[in-house]
């Protein structure tokens, strides 16, 4: 019963999708060559899968071990959160997880402040129920000055979210990969930049980088790669952030530590919808993969996301970070719920250096 639900949940998305608008000139991007957008690596693997493999995986399977024994079944912790909470001081960053990849990051320079906002999804995406809800609600935010979208992919490029957003926020800049101009047209979002690698975008005193990722899109039937992916810098107050969207792992990190020239302060890298790996590896980094990243990204420390807030892969909601607390092979590491729910300078650690920051839904991080 549950393997036809699966089914019948793969077939009703696809006909559900629907077509979306192409841009003409998508051709003109340097990204873009034979038919489609490129990643930085050989993606051959990664584009390899089809609705075939989708079926294979929820009829047949193989579905991959449990990452450890006795795993709580439960979504991770929510903290509610007020509008107040999600400011910056003067000088410093916040860094607030909304669940997913949704993260608030609020900059404060001279008392001026920009708001920013990651892969905004307030709801569910098609066919799909959230775990969690929500930190705050939508109608309480503070006020939103720019977006930043990685990739066209329901759970992430969300169109209510987007549209909710730029009615509230009429001055709202939302930066939206190659090839989605007429995607933003139709969609009537507003002030939209689309980027190409290495286009900076400035908002006040932040910087912002579009930067590579190893990924692909679709948001219908007509439009499999046909819009960029990406991840994103931002850099604020003497801080380094990186946002990594949606990823597999490949070369791209070490481009990006590359490009960047300085060690970032905090990555956002995800581990979730990891499973099971014969099909997820190309298209998500899994725990493991995350910490090479941050190594490769020189980065300081890095906060998790992109787990614990949709049933995307065969990962438990909390399985990711329980994975990711085991790789480290520390075993002072308290468990997640004896954490201090707001951070509080608690980092987990290995051999390699690397600072992992464990966070729930709803936790913050200031940077100063």
């Amino acid at each position: 019963m549950i393997k036809m639900k699966s089914v019948l949940l793969v077939v009703s998305t696809i006909l559900l999708s629907g077509c979306f608008p192409l841009d003409p000139d998508r051709n003109l991007s340097p990204s873009y060559k034979d038919g489609r957008f490129r990643n930085l690596a050989p993606d051959e693997e990664l584009n390899g899968k089809s609705f075939f493999s989708v079926l294979k995986w929820k009829l047949l399977g193989p579905r991959d071990p449990l990452a450890l024994p006795n795993l709580d079944k439960e979504p991770p912790m929510v903290l509610e959160r007020t509008p107040s909470s999600l400011l910056a001081k003067d000088g410093t960053v916040k860094v607030v997880w909304f669940g997913h990849a949704t993260v608030w990051i609020s900059v404060n320079s001279g008392g001026k402040t920009v708001n920013i906002l990651t892969d905004p999804i307030f709801e569910s995406p098609l066919l799909v129920d959230r775990w969690v809800p929500l930190p705050i609600s939508k109608e309480t935010l503070p006020p939103v000055d720019l977006v930043v979208v990685s990739h066209a992919h329901r759970d992430h490029l969300d169109r209510p979210s987007l549209r909710y957003l730029r009615e509230k926020n009429p001055g709202l800049k939302i930066l939206l990969p190659s090839g989605m101009k007429a995607f933003s047209s139709d969609e009537k979002l507003g002030l939209v930049q689309v980027q190409e690698i290495g286009q900076v975008t400035r908002q006040d005193s932040v910087k912002v980088t579009f930067l590579p990722a190893y990924h692909w899109s679709r948001m219908g039937i007509n439009d499999t790669n046909q819009y960029f992916w990406g991840s994103y810098s931002i850099e604020a107050n003497g801080k380094l952030l990186y946002f990594a969207g949606d990823t597999g792992y490949s070369v791209h990190f070490k481009e990006i530590a590359k490009m960047l020239g300085k060690p970032i302060d905090l990555a956002l890298l995800p581990i979730g919808a990891y499973k099971p790996r014969w099909f997820m590896k190309y298209a998500h980094i899994g725990p493991d993969e995350a910490l090479t990243a941050s190594l490769d990204l020189n980065a300081r420390s890095f906060a998790p996301i992109h787990w614990g807030t949709f049933p995307l892969g065969d990962d438990l909601p909390q399985e990711p970070l329980m994975d990711l607390k085991g790789k480290l092979n520390f075993p002072e590491i308290p468990d997640i719920k004896g954490l201090n729910p707001l951070y509080t300078g608690i980092s987990w650690g290995n051999k390699n250096g690397v600072r992992v920051l464990p966070w729930t839904i709803g936790s913050g991080i200031d940077l100063e």
